[in-house]
């Protein structure tokens, strides 16, 4: 089977227009196009001090981030099996009422969003697998994989295990116990829970305890963002890339560089 060995990545968008360039001067030269989700819910003080790099008029221009969000789902449908459209906890907060909301959640919108999500939700995917490496919007920490582990009481499963089994389901087949399970928030997000789940993780779970040396799986490789940085982290078992610009990630030699 023939490796897709070179991957454009797109990180956290909100509604930012630096995907456009990135997909413009790449697509062609890439074997897979991989979105890491959350479109939506710009920072406001972005908007107000770059407005030509962004997408929207104004926090609340729903207009124009639909115009966006279908923009992106033309690229997957003219390349379904090219491009992979992943969910951040961004775009859950928009497809479920149940999840955890996330912040700067556009309330005066969310019906027009959640439409848009519903109608589309066969286009979108929780995570992706390519060979030994995963992508997700946060990544997935082997404290998350047992307590999902314990909670659907199933024997203990791998990192790579829980990627493949939330790739495999599709979202609208998610019921309450998956939602709950995903909208997972730590304490350093804020939340309650002992390990943020593959929407919420902080990039501070991914270190070990003292929050010096990164941890993960033997053998696997992930690729998230969720954690704005101004430069891209990369590691030997993972690589944050919210940076706001693409990147193109070799999944042979996991070399992960800026697509500029």
């Amino acid at each position: 089977m023939e490796e897709n060995n070179k991957i454009l990545v797109i990180p956290d968008i909100h509604c930012r227009k630096f995907w456009r360039q990135s997909i413009e001067e790449n697509k062609d030269s890439v074997d897979k196009i991989i979105f890491l989700g959350d479109y939506l819910d710009p920072y406001p003080e972005e908007i107000k001090m770059a407005p030509e790099l962004m997408e929207c008029n104004d926090f609340y221009d729903a207009h124009s981030n639909l115009n966006m969000l279908n923009d992106i789902l033309s690229l997957k449908k003219e390349n379904p099996d090219k491009v992979i459209l992943l969910c951040g906890n961004h775009t859950c907060s928009y497809i479920w009422s149940k999840f955890s909301a996330a912040s700067r959640t556009d309330y005066q919108n969310w019906e027009k969003y959640h439409k848009f999500f519903l109608e589309n939700l066969d286009y979108f995917n929780l995570v992706w697998t390519e060979e030994n490496t995963i992508f997700s919007h946060a990544g997935i920490t082997q404290g998350w994989a047992e307590e999902v582990s314990e909670k659907l009481e199933v024997e203990e499963i791998s990192v790579m295990q829980i990627a493949e089994m939330l790739k495999s389901i599709p979202l609208k087949d998610f019921d309450r116990e998956y939602i709950f399970l995903i909208s997972n928030i730590s304490r350093w997000r804020g939340g309650w829970s002992l390990n943020g789940s593959c929407e919420w993780c902080d990039i501070h779970e991914h270190f070990s305890s003292n929050l010096e040396e990164p941890i993960g799986e033997e053998g696997i490789y992930q690729i998230f963002g969720h954690t704005q940085l101004k430069e891209p982290l990369i590691t030997d078992k993972w690589a944050c890339v919210d940076c706001r610009q693409g990147f193109i990630f070799d999944t042979i030699t996991y070399e992960c560089k800026n697509c500029f």
